[in-house]
């Protein structure tokens, strides 16, 4: 079993004093742990901080042998790679995605998981993804086996081209029309739907009074994915789709599952919504068999399938990992304080509301980082090599290095338009575009958050997010 200690000590003693505290610190760990040998212990002096990390030995119980020996027969295979996005809402992923974009031989799905939260509780698109992750009294919720497990579905059928078992929502997503490889699919379901981005929309509209347009726990505790699935199931695998057969076929199954005869009006009511939106659903899917082929074919090519997100927590990744072992994922981070001032100035908050003050989202949001990162190293042990870090920054300061380094995580080179972006965008006339991909001046751009927190509250979330700057690389 692994063990990861860490820790920030504020010196407010000399220095020596602290360094020998930190000392102690670490071997008390250790014994208490029962660390038998040591593989790398950190000790830092960043300011006024004393950082220790110390993790056991990694012998041969905390990685996954079978899934090297599997990742290392795939990746030598040179089969597409699949690169995983890992992000934060309001951290760059868009300019990240776009170095995918660029190229002609990736196809990029920029944030399905949108699209499949849509699917699993009958919820409208462009939910906050906090929404998702997160009840309202801003506890961290934890996926269902059966939600964790179509999740893990839905990304490995993204990655296999299997695009005929994506749910309805996914390829009827806004977000397609931002990705280049999915130009010939859009524009043949745009011949064929003029409004098919708002017609997943008309069919939530069924449940929404049930649902809630936005809220995953008003969804669940409603048993809305449930019903959801039911009806699906009713529809697609035994082939029934007439309403008054779906009716009956509904009544028979909780009559069953209650043992009881006694089924409400107000039951009855809520059927016919859920019966409602699966045909709805059903309609534009098979609709959509026009067209679909134009994406596969397109995603069958291509060398690169990636998928950007940011409704995701790090250990569910796992089994996505699991099944997937010659998948790379990309740690795509910013500085957590920059994060919680974009998410201010343009009103996507996660923490409150009504509080329009960034300490308050950056507690928040370093909370989410603090127990991904955690995640990431409990996983970086157990499937090495699997995990890499890329800094937003980075890539806006030195766009063509860092994409170097990108491609080079799984062996390939950037593209020609990438570079032609990177002159058009990172050096435009004046900030904007698409997702706001164009600035004038991108290395500004990664400081001038500083000069829109007051001084005190930036010393007061210096404290409070401390740990996941310095653990990101960034400085006070």
């Amino acid at each position: 079993m692994k063990v990861i200690v860490r820790g920030w000590f504020i010196s407010v003693f000399s220095k020596r004093s602290t360094f020998i505290l930190v000392i102690l610190a670490g071997l008390l760990a250790i014994a208490f742990l029962r660390v038998d040998d040591l593989r790398q212990v950190y000790l830092q002096l960043k300011g006024n901080h004393y950082f220790v990390e110390v993790i056991g030995h990694p012998n041969e119980e905390l990685y996954n042998k079978e899934w090297i020996n599997k990742r290392n027969k795939l990746i030598n295979n040179h089969n597409a790679s699949k690169v995983f996005m890992f992000s934060y809402m309001r951290g760059g992923s868009s300019i990240g995605g776009e170095l995918f974009n660029c190229d002609s031989s990736a196809t990029m799905w920029y944030e399905p998981g949108d699209a499949f939260f849509a699917h699993f509780y009958g919820l409208y698109h462009e939910n906050i993804p906090q929404d998702d992750l997160y009840f309202s009294n801003f506890t961290r919720r934890k996926l269902g086996k059966r939600e964790l497990q179509e999740m893990t579905e839905f990304y490995t059928n993204k990655f296999s081209c299997n695009y005929q078992d994506l749910p309805e929502e996914a390829m009827t997503h806004y977000f397609l029309s931002e990705s280049t490889a999915m130009d010939k699919y859009v524009a043949c379901r745009r011949r064929h739907q003029k409004q098919f981005y708002g017609n997943i929309n008309r069919c939530s509209a069924h449940v929404k009074s049930v649902c809630s347009p936005n809220k995953v726990e008003v969804s669940l505790k409603n048993r809305c994915p449930d019903y959801i699935s039911t009806t699906r199931r009713f529809i697609t695998e035994d082939g029934v789709q007439n309403k008054s057969r779906l009716i009956t076929k509904w009544l028979e199954h909780l009559k069953k599952e209650n043992s009881s005869t006694n089924i409400s009006k107000v039951t009855i009511t809520n059927l016919k919504n859920f019966i409602s939106h699966g045909l709805c659903v059903e309609q534009i899917k098979q609709e959509n068999k026009k067209c679909l082929s134009l994406a596969t074919s397109k995603c069958l090519k291509d060398k690169i399938r990636v998928v950007q997100v940011n409704r995701m927590k790090m250990e569910d990744l796992e089994p996505l990992l699991r099944n997937n072992p010659d998948m790379y994922v990309i740690h795509y981070v910013r500085d957590p304080r920059a994060i919680a001032v974009s998410r201010i100035a343009i009103r996507k908050l996660t923490w409150h509301p009504n509080e329009r003050q960034p300490i308050g989202e950056a507690r928040f949001l370093c909370q989410r980082i603090r127990a991904d990162l955690r995640h990431r190293r409990r996983l970086s042990m157990k499937y090495p090599g699997a995990i890499t870090q890329i800094r937003y920054e980075d890539l806006a300061i030195n766009p063509k290095d860092t994409a170097k380094k990108i491609y080079s995580i799984f062996g390939r080179v950037p593209t020609k338009r990438w570079a032609d972006f990177v002159a058009k965008h990172m050096h435009a006339p004046k900030d904007g575009g698409g997702f706001g991909i164009s600035v004038r001046n991108a290395t500004e751009t990664t400081r001038k958050w500083r000069k829109k927190i007051p001084p005190d509250q930036l010393q007061s979330i210096n404290r409070i997010c401390a740990d996941v700057i310095h653990a990101l690389g960034y400085s006070m």
